[in-house]
């Protein structure tokens, strides 16, 4: 019997999310993207794409794939930022799909509309561990 690999189901984001809230829904959105080849080669790191405008159709970085033409390539780029879009309405589409120039240009503005920090300062909210009634202040082994 084969195994199958399904993604989760995608959400929506809602207007209060929290940094792993939003790092799961980035990691399923990515996953659930590259189960489709034609979107495969804007996921790489360091893909990058010119903002769109009404006379715009090229990258600065063309990845090598198929022979797909330049006008097939900027509608997969521009159905793949519009997936991204459905599952995020609290951020504006046209920020979204006609202003963003990269994958991690969309992830830093989700991350900036909440607050999130990428700092190390703010990786562990130190505040928040406590230690239980049943617990020991240290671990043995």
């Amino acid at each position: 019997m084969a195994s199958t690999h399904r993604a989760l189901k995608q959400w929506y984001f809602s207007k209060v999310e929290n940094i792993n809230s939003f790092e799961q829904w980035k990691q399923n959105q990515l996953y659930t993207l590259s189960l489709d080849s034609n979107f495969v080669q804007f996921l790489a790191k360091g893909v990058t794409w010119q903002m769109k405008t009404r006379t715009q159709t090229q990258w600065r970085r063309r990845p090598n794939r198929r022979h797909c033409t330049v006008h097939q390539k900027v509608n997969f780029l521009e159905l793949m930022l519009g997936q991204i879009a459905s599952y995020c309405p609290i951020i504006s589409r046209i920020t979204l799909v006609k202003n963003s120039t990269s994958l991690e240009f969309i992830w830093q503005t989700i991350r900036e509309h909440f607050g999130f920090q990428v700092a190390g300062v703010h990786f562990i909210d130190f505040s928040d561990i406590h230690l239980e009634a049943d617990e020991c202040p240290y671990y043995l082994s």
